[in-house]
Order: C-alpha cells, then structure tokens, then sequence
C-alpha cells in the first residue's frame, strides 16, 4: 500500500465518518428537542445505525444508544413509521408540530454551518495566496522589491477564500495595467505591502512572478498556498452568512447539473458531483495540504449540503415526509398507509441504488488511492 493508500485508510476513513457523524447526529438532535417540546414520545435516539451495541441510557421514555455501523444516528418517533393509540404519537400530533419537528434537523444544518463557518472566519479565516520563486526582471514585482520564495496574499487588501468564486490570480489579471496595492509575506515571515502599477502584457505576466526554477532549467508553476488571519466577530459573522449562502447555491446548481446527468449521461460520471468515498478522499487531501482549519470549512460546506439535501420533497428525506403530511392533512386521511410505508421503502432503495452509482464512479475517478 502506498502512503497516499495508508494515509486514506488510516486518518480520511475515521475523520470523514467523524465529521459526517457529527453532523447527522446534529441533524437529529434537531428532530428530538423539538419532538419533546411538541409533546411528542422519542422511543430512541441512536448514534450510528443498528446492530444495536450498547444501551447507554433511558430517560422520559427514551432510550439511548451506540450502534454498531459509525455511519450517523436516527431517532425514532412513536407513531411515525406505524399507527399508534398513544395520544403523544407523531401521527396523532397536530400538523403544525409535525412540519416544526421535520423542518428542525434541516435547520440544525444551516446553523452548524453558519457556525462552523463563522468559527474558521473569526480564528482561522484561511485565503487564497501563490508562493512564487522567480520574478521577472523589469516587472511590476521587481519594480516593488519582491523577490523569489516570498507569498502574494491580497489585492487592494481583499483577500480571497475558498468561497470566493473569484481567485487571486484572476483579480490580479482582472487589474491588468492599474496601480493597486500588493499584500504579501516576506522571507521573514512579516505581511508586508506594496503598491505597485501592473503591466498590460498578460504573455509576460502582469505582477512579473514565475514558479521556482527547475533542476532541469524549465520554470515550474507558482505554488499555490493557504495563509491564515483573524476577523473581528462581526465581519466573521458576516462571512459565514455569505459562505452558507454561497455553499447553499453551490449544492443547488449542482443537484441541476446532478439531474442532468442522469438523464443524458447516465452512464458518465457526473461533473462537480461526489459520493462518500470521493468526499472521503477529499477530506485527506485537505488535512494533508491544508491542514485541519479548512477540514471545519469542508465540514461546513458538508453541514449546508446536507440541510439542502434533506429538504429535498422526495421520501424518505424530510422534505419528502413533509410533502406526505400536508397531502396527507388535505385529503382528511389519518395514520400511516400502506402506500406511504411503501413509499417510504422504496424511497430509500432509490437513495441506496443513488449513493452506490455514484461511489462507482468516485472509484473509477480515482477517488479511493
């Protein structure tokens, strides 16, 4: 096995099914508080999925466990999957309560993203910067001092995140044959900055930066690297609203591209899309490269999918359930149906047949090392 092989098996597997753990757990937890509050019985609230392994409580009713597949958590309602007499049932609880305890673990999502995202902006807030080796005799950098192993991290003093749809590089060729101000990190550690005029002939570099020379004379590419600041909490809080928003509209276009995929290129991998063992792969490649202040970035953005996800009006996710109980509530039908239990399990196997066509082709991408 190689080091890439071992550092997936042994640190991204056990992170990744954390990181998604923690949040479905979330997610439930959502569902549970405010199926209390309504009035509404919890038979359990499990951690991982069955095989059961260990009870490690009970109260009001409830019953808490571990289970035996690391995989997330569930809590089951009385009345929720199968008629019930117990007036604290789901089914026999107004309609009111049931969409606020459906809608709960969806919104759970989006405040652990606005969460998580708000803690990388105001400790972490990680940026876009390019590490460069040469500069350009006569250019623009040279003309500001810079020299080779130093790191350019803002335009004009904006930075750019991993949120951002605009990069650094792109702003800087966007400023083409304008004076701006260059920040970056000298050889000493120090941020530092520059003003400096651009050129305008985009095939001799508009800042005048290369890549370090190779042992075989060629220049090599510029180094793209993380560099890391502080935001006050408002201007933090600020950002994690933009990039839930940002991460939201990410997953929505690429649920449209996920869709047209299927229908035309059902046999190709989908573009943009990943599965568990390509989010897994992911998750070692940010660690490693980045290290762990962009791993809670990616655990945000995986938060905000997860909450679109599960709005979703398909059975079983919760937006499903949700469409089920008002269609329900209109036509005056009360208990759990055959056709909705049927539903329901068919819903699922669809999920399922989802996650496994999807994994396939994170495989055959390389996903797995």
């Amino acid at each position: 096995m190689t080091l890439q092989g071992l550092l997936f098996a042994v640190v991204a597997i056990p992170l990744t099914l954390l990181i998604l753990t923690v949040l479905v757990v979330v997610h439930e937890f959502g569902h549970f508080l405010t199926a209390r509050l309504a009035g509404i019985r919890v038979l359990e609230f499990g951690i991982g999925f069955p095989p059961k392994a260990k009870v490690i409580g009970h109260d009001h009713g409830t019953e808490y466990t571990l289970n035996y597949l690391p995989i997330g958590g569930f809590v089951r309602l009385e009345g929720e999957d199968t008629d019930s007499d117990d007036p604290r049932a789901f089914t026999n609880a107004s309609l009111s309560r049931q969409l606020v305890v459906m809608v709960a673990g969806v919104t759970m999502n989006l405040l652990t993203a606005v969460l998580l995202f708000f803690i990388v902006a105001c400790v972490f807030s990680p940026g876009q910067a390019i590490k460069f080796g040469q500069v350009s005799p006569g250019s623009a950098a040279a003309r500001a001092g810079l020299v080779g192993g130093e790191i350019v991290e803002s335009v004009n003093g904006q930075r750019f995140g991993f949120m951002t749809s605009t990069g650094l590089v792109d702003a800087i060729a966007a400023d083409a044959g304008k004076t701006v101000t260059i920040g970056y990190i000298d050889l000493q550690g120090n941020h530092e900055s520059v003003v400096v005029t651009l050129g305008t002939d985009k095939s001799k570099g508009i800042l005048g930066i290369a890549g370090p020379l190779e042992a075989d004379g060629t220049t090599g590419p510029l180094v793209s690297v993380v560099t890391f600041t502080q935001s006050d909490p408002v201007t933090a809080m600020e950002t994690a609203i933009d990039n839930t928003r940002t991460a939201l509209g990410l997953v929505f276009a690429g649920l449209g591209q996920l869709g047209s995929s299927i229908v035309n290129h059902p046999t190709s991998a989908p573009a943009g899309i990943q599965g568990p063992v390509g989010i897994t792969r992911d998750v070692g490649l940010v660690l490693t490269d980045y290290g762990p202040p962009v791993v809670i970035l990616l655990a945000a953005i995986l938060s905000a999918n997860l909450a679109l996800i599960n709005i979703l009006p398909f059975p079983p996710l919760d937006g499903g359930k949700v469409v089920v109980l008002v269609v329900k509530r209109i036509f005056g039908a009360r208990g759990v149906s055959a056709v909705e239990a049927a539903a329901y399990v068919v819903g699922m196997a669809c999920l399922l047949t989802f996650i496994a066509w999807i994994s396939y082709f994170d495989i055959i991408r390389g996903g797995a090392p």
